[in-house]
C-alpha cells in the first residue's frame, strides 16, 4: 500500500513519542504504544496523524504529555537520525523481522534516541509533569489492604445482538478493534451485543462523555458494547439464520424483517453499534438490527477525508446489502441513513435492481442528508422503486450548515427551505432542536417526537397523512409540530 506524504510536525510528533517511549521503557509511562503509533503512521490520511492519535492515547500523564508536544511543536528539532527513523516508519527500508522486534533492536534505538532533540522548555515541562507531588505537612502516607465481599450487581439493562459489516481496517491486537483507516477493499462481518440501560431515554446516548473515549461505561449506565465476533461470511450467515429462526417462534410477522443503519460523518466504529442499538431499542424495533461502518476517521478535522471514503465505501456497502437481500431470507429490509452516510446510500439505490426472490427494500429514511440538492433531485428518479422515502431536515443541524457554507451549494439536509420533490416525503423537524441524530450533541426533550414519527414509518409503514405529529404545509412538504 502507497504510504501517505507527512508533513513535517506530523513527523517530529511522532519521532518524539518514540524518543520518549525509548526513554521510559516502562509501557505504563508510554504515551502510546510504538506498534500502535507506526500503525497509525502508516494508514492515516495525510496531516490526520495528530487527531487520529489523540483519542487513542489514555491515561491523564500521557494525556499531558501528548499535549506538551503538540502546543510546542517549535520547540522540537530533528536530528541526524530522524532521515532512518523515518524511513522505518514509512516501511521504505526492508526488515525481516516484525515491528515489536525491530523497535527493541538496538539500532533502531540509537536511531530514534537522535532523530529528535527537545528545548530545555519541553525538558522542563516533561519533567515538572513526572516529578511527584510532595504529601502535606504532617500527613502519614500508609499502604492499606482492604478484603471485603462484593455483592452482584443486578443487571439493569437490555442486550441487543447487531449484526454488522464494515469496511475499516481490523487493527492489530488481542481484542476486535476496528479504527478509522481504510481496509483492502474488504468487508469484515460480524455481530456485536450492545447494551441499553434500562434509565435510557428515548432519543438519547448515554454515554460516559467525561470519560477517556475509550471507556466502556457502566451498563447499567450507560449505552455498552459488551462483546464482538468477528466471522467470516458463512458462519456469520448462518448465525444471521439461526437467530432469525428463533425470531420466527413468535406471531409478529415484522420479527423477519430488518433494519439497517448507515451512520453519517465523524463517527467511530463503537459509536455506530451504539446508535444502532439505540434505535433498535427506541423503535422497540422486533427484527434483525443491523449496522454498516464505512471508515469513518471519527474525528471532527477530518471532514475531507470522510468525504472521500464515503464515496469509495460505496461499492462495500452494495456488497453487503447483496448479502443481506439475496442470503438472509428476510421478508423486508428498512433503511436509515445519516448525514454523510446517505452519499453512500443513495450511490448504491441509484443503480440497484430488485431481484425477485430476494428481500425487498421497502422504507428508506434520509436522515439529515449531507447531499448536494441537485443531486439528490437527480437520485429522485429511482425513488418510486421503494415503497417510500422519507427525508428528514432541519434549520438547526450544524453540521449541515457547516457543509452549505463549504460546498457552496444547498444540501438536501437543510430546510432553507426543505426540498420538495416526487416520491419523496420530506419532513422538516426543526423543532426537534439541533443535529437530529447526531452523535456526541445534546439533544433537546422534544427530540422524542422525531422518533415516534420514524416508528410510524419503520413499524407501521404509514405514509404522512397517516402520521399524527406532523402536518401538511401548502408548499408541498410536512413538518414536525
Amino acid at each position: 500500500m502507497e504510504q501517505p506524504t507527512r508533513s513535517l510536525n506530523e513527523l517530529k510528533i511522532a519521532l518524539a513519542i518514540l524518543q520518549l517511549s525509548v526513554e521510559v521503557g516502562a509501557s505504563r509511562s508510554r504515551v502510546i504504544s510504538s506498534t500502535a503509533l507506526i500503525f497509525c503512521w502508516r494508514n492515516c490520511p495525510p496531516d490526520t496523524l495528530i487527531e487520529v492519535l489523540q483519542p487513542r492515547i489514555k491515561g491523564k500523564y500521557p494525556q499531558a504529555i501528548f499535549e506538551v508536544l503538540t502546543d510546542n511543536m517549535d520547540e522540537i528539532d530533528l536530528g541526524r537520525g530522524a532521515v532512518d527513523a523515518e524511513a522505518f516508519l514509512s516501511a521504505r527500508v526492508p526488515s525481516v523481522a516484525s515491528v515489536p522486534a525491530t523497535i527493541r533492536h538496538p539500532v533502531f534505538k540509537r536511531a530514534i534516541s537522535d532523530a529528535v532533540v527537545f528545548s530545555a522548555k519541553i525538558d522542563h515541562l516533561i519533567a515538572r509533569l513526572q516529578r511527584p507531588k510532595p504529601a502535606p505537612d504532617g500527613a502519614v502516607i500508609q499502604s492499606r489492604n482492604t478484603y471485603y465481599s462484593r455483592e452482584p450487581v443486578p443487571q439493569n439493562y437490555t442486550t441487543y445482538p447487531i449484526f454488522y459489516g464494515t469496511d475499516r481496517l481490523l487493527e492489530p491486537g488481542r481484542t476486535v478493534r476496528f479504527g478509522g483507516f481504510r481496509s483492502d477493499d474488504t468487508i469484515s462481518l460480524g455481530i456485536a451485543n450492545v447494551s441499553i440501560p434500562d434509565i435510557h431515554r428515548e432519543g438519547n446516548l448515554e454515554r460516559p462523555w467525561l470519560w477517556p473515549t475509550q471507556s466502556k461505561g457502566s451498563p447499567n449506565k450507560h449505552i455498552v458494547v459488551h462483546d464482538n465476533d468477528v466471522m467470516a461470511l458463512e458462519a456469520w450467515l448462518a448465525s444471521a439464520k439461526g437467530y432469525l429462526s428463533k425470531l420466527e417462534l413468535g406471531h409478529d410477522p415484522s420479527r423477519k424483517e430488518g433494519l439497517l443503519f448507515i451512520h453519517g460523518y465523524n463517527v467511530s466504529f463503537d459509536a455506530a453499534l451504539w446508535r444502532a442499538a439505540q434505535l433498535c431499542h427506541d423503535l422497540k424495533y422486533p427484527g434483525m438490527m443491523l449496522c454498516f461502518s464505512w471508515a469513518s476517521l471519527g474525528t471532527p478535522g477530518a471532514y475531507p477525508a470522510d468525504e472521500a471514503t464515503v464515496d469509495w465505501s460505496a461499492g462495500n456497502l452494495r456488497q453487503y446489502l447483496r448479502h443481506v437481500t439475496e442470503e438472509l431470507g428476510l421478508s423486508a429490509l428498512h433503511i436509515v441513513a445519516h448525514s454523510m452516510g446517505n452519499r453512500a446510500l443513495l450511490s448504491v439505490l441509484e443503480g440497484w435492481t430488485h431481484t425477485p426472490g430476494t428481500t425487498p427494500i421497502h422504507q428508506v429514511v434520509l436522515a439529515a442528508p449531507d447531499v448536494d440538492s441537485s443531486r439528490m433531485k437527480q437520485l429522485g428518479k429511482v425513488f418510486d422503486t421503494y415503497e417510500q422515502v422519507t427525508l428528514y431536515a432541519s434549520r438547526h443541524d450544524r453540521a449541515i450548515a457547516v457543509s452549505r457554507l463549504a460546498h457552496r451549494y444547498p444540501r438536501a439536509g437543510d430546510a432553507n427551505p426543505p426540498l420538495v420533490m416526487r416520491y419523496l416525503s420530506t419532513v422538516d423537524v426543526s423543532a426537534a432542536g439541533k443535529d437530529m441524530f447526531g452523535l456526541g450533541h445534546s439533544y433537546m426533550a422534544n427530540v422524542s417526537k422525531v422518533f415516534r414519527d420514524l416508528f410510524y414509518i419503520v413499524r407501521h409503514r404509514h405514509k404522512p397523512d397517516q402520521r399524527a405529529g406532523i402536518r401538511k404545509r401548502e408548499e408541498g412538504y410536512w413538518e414536525l409540530t
